[in-house]
């Protein structure tokens, strides 16, 4: 994986997660109620993105699944420090 491919997967990991954490926060509020399957779903799909990442990069490095997972993490945190929230 180049330097490129791996910033490129970072930053759409870190997108996905930051969007997911945001619609479950507005779905707390209780006029937007209606959006909480929608978060539900995006939710999920950013815990699939999650694993796949973590997949790539221990294929792709030699600190193995481990290493990504511990990885994808410090995204997962630098992501919700953005959005200002944390995943359910």
């Amino acid at each position: 994986m180049t330097k490129n491919e791996r910033a490129t997967l970072e930053a759409n990991f870190k997108l996905n997660w930051r969007r997911a954490v945001l619609l479950q926060e507005t779905a707390k509020d209780p006029d937007n109620q209606h959006i909480e399957n929608k978060a539900r779903e995006m939710a999920a799909r950013a815990r699939g993105y999650r694993d796949a990442c973590i997949d790539v990069l221990g294929y792709s490095f030699h600190d193995g699944e481990i290493g990504a997972a511990r990885e994808v993490h410090q995204w997962i945190d630098e992501a919700e420090q953005q959005a200002g929230a944390k995943s359910k």
